[in-house]
C-alpha cells in the first residue's frame, strides 16, 4: 500500500488521517472534502500530501480509499467506483453509523477487485471540524469493521493492520448485524430523546416552570437530542426498519408499563425501577460505545464565594484541563452543585484523585 485517499475531512476523518499520516510517514495521503477550505486547513496541518483535484483522479490511483462522509453520499461514491478504472485490489472503507446501504454493492465492488470493508469508529467530540481531530481520538474506543465476503478476509486484515495504531477496540460484524445492534443502542435512544423534548416543549404550554426545571437532570438525559439534524434524519431513513421494529416494541412496552402504574402495585412499580437500576448498573462504566461518551464530574461544593475558584486551582495545580463547567440550580437525585466536564475518563479519574477534599459523584 502506498497511496491512500480521504474523503471527507471532519472530526472523523480529520483525526483518523492524522493517525495514519504519524504511524505511517511513508504513505502518500490524498484529501479530499466538499468544502474546499476544510483541504486547505489540512494540507496546512500536514495531515495530507496534497488535495484532490476531483474524486475519480484520485481513486483510480488509489490503494486504500476511506469515505468519511455521510452514509448517503458514501453510497453514492459506492457506486461511482463501479464505473472507475481503479487500481486491482483497490480497498475502501467507509466511517458511516449504518451499513445495510453501502454493504448492498459489496457484491458489485468485488467483481471489479474493490474490496469493501464497512466501518464504524464510535468515537466523537464536543468539537467538530478537521481543526478540532486528533490522533489519539479511537483511543479505547469500539471500531466495527464490516464485511460479508468471504473473499474480502484479507482486505479486512490490512485495513485492521494499518488502524491499529489507533489504539481503537476492533469487533467484526455483519452489516445486518451491525445495523441492527447500533439501532437499539444508539438511533432508537436519539428518536425518544428528541421525543422527550418535543414532549417537554408541548408541556410548556400548561406551566411556564416545565422549561424552567428542566435544566437539571431532564437536559442531561436529552443531551443527544442536540445532535446534527442532517446527519441523524438520514441515519433514520438508513436505518428505518429496525427503529419502527423497535417503536412498536417500545409502545407495547409503555402500554403494558401504562398498565402497571393504573393497577398501583408497589411491589410490581418497585421492581419495574430495581431491574432497571441493576441492569443499568452492571453496563460498562469506562467502554466508549454506540453513543459518545461524556466525562462528567459532579462535584458537591459549599454555597460561599471562592469555592468555584478553588476546585478550578486545584485541577490546574495538578495539569487538568476541563472543557466545561457548570453550576447545577436544578438537581434532583444527582449530588453536586457543580458539573465539570472532561476530554477523557483518565483526566476525570485525576480529578477525582485531585478534589480529595470535596464529595464527588459519576454517573
Amino acid at each position: 500500500m502506498q497511496r491512500v485517499f480521504i474523503v471527507g475531512l471532519g472530526l472523523i476523518g480529520g483525526s483518523l488521517i492524522q493517525n495514519i499520516k504519524f504511524y505511517h510517514p511513508n504513505l502518500h495521503i490524498t484529501g479530499y472534502d466538499y468544502f474546499e477550505k476544510h483541504s486547505e486547513i489540512a494540507l496546512s496541518m500536514k495531515i495530507i500530501d496534497e488535495i484532490a483535484t476531483d474524486f475519480d483522479s484520485s481513486a483510480r490511483q488509489a490503494d486504500l480509499i476511506i469515505l468519511a462522509t455521510p452514509v448517503q453520499q458514501s453510497i453514492e461514491y459506492g457506486k461511482r467506483l463501479l464505473e472507475i478504472d481503479t487500481k486491482p485490489g483497490l480497498i475502501v472503507t467507509d466511517t458511516g453509523s449504518t451499513k445495510l446501504g453501502l454493504s448492498s454493492l459489496e457484491s458489485q465492488l468485488l467483481e471489479q477487485d474493490i474490496h469493501l470493508i464497512g466501518g464504524h469508529p464510535m468515537a466523537g467530540s464536543h468539537k467538530s471540524g478537521v481543526t478540532n481531530s486528533k490522533k489519539h481520538l479511537f483511543e479505547n474506543a469500539y471500531y466495527v469493521l464490516i464485511y460479508d465476503q468471504a473473499e474480502n478476509e484479507a482486505a479486512y486484515s490490512e485495513v485492521k493492520h494499518l488502524l491499529e495504531p489507533t489504539k481503537a477496540k476492533f469487533i467484526k460484524m455483519s452489516a445486518k448485524e451491525h445495523d441492527y445492534v447500533t439501532s437499539v443502542v444508539s438511533h432508537f435512544p436519539h428518536v425518544i430523546a428528541s421525543s422527550l423534548i418535543h414532549m417537554n416543549e408541548e408541556n410548556t404550554q400548561i406551566s411556564e416552570y416545565v422549561r424552567t426545571l428542566a435544566a437539571g437532570g431532564f437536559r442531561d438525559i436529552t443531551r443527544i437530542a442536540s445532535s446534527n439534524a442532517d446527519m441523524w434524519r438520514d441515519i433514520t431513513l438508513e436505518n428505518k426498519e429496525h427503529l419502527v421494529t423497535l417503536m412498536e416494541n417500545w409502545i407495547e412496552q409503555m402500554t403494558h408499563t401504562k398498565e402497571m402504574i393504573e393497577e398501583g402495585n408497589p411491589a410490581l412499580i418497585h421492581d419495574f425501577y430495581q431491574s432497571a437500576k441493576t441492569y443499568r448498573d452492571q453496563l460498562p462504566i469506562k467502554e466508549q460505545g454506540a453513543l459518545t461518551s461524556t466525562f462528567d464530574l459532579y462535584v458537591d461544593i459549599p454555597d460561599k464565594p471562592g469555592m468555584i475558584s478553588e476546585v478550578t486551582r486545584i485541577l490546574g495545580q495538578n495539569h487538568i484541563s476541563i472543557t466545561n463547567i457548570r453550576i447545577l440550580e436544578v438537581r434532583e437525585d444527582i449530588m453536586g452543585a457543580l458539573r465539570l466536564s472532561f476530554k477523557s475518563s483518565t483526566d476525570r479519574d485525576r480529578a477525582i484523585e485531585a478534589l480529595q477534599s470535596f464529595d464527588t459523584y459519576t454517573l
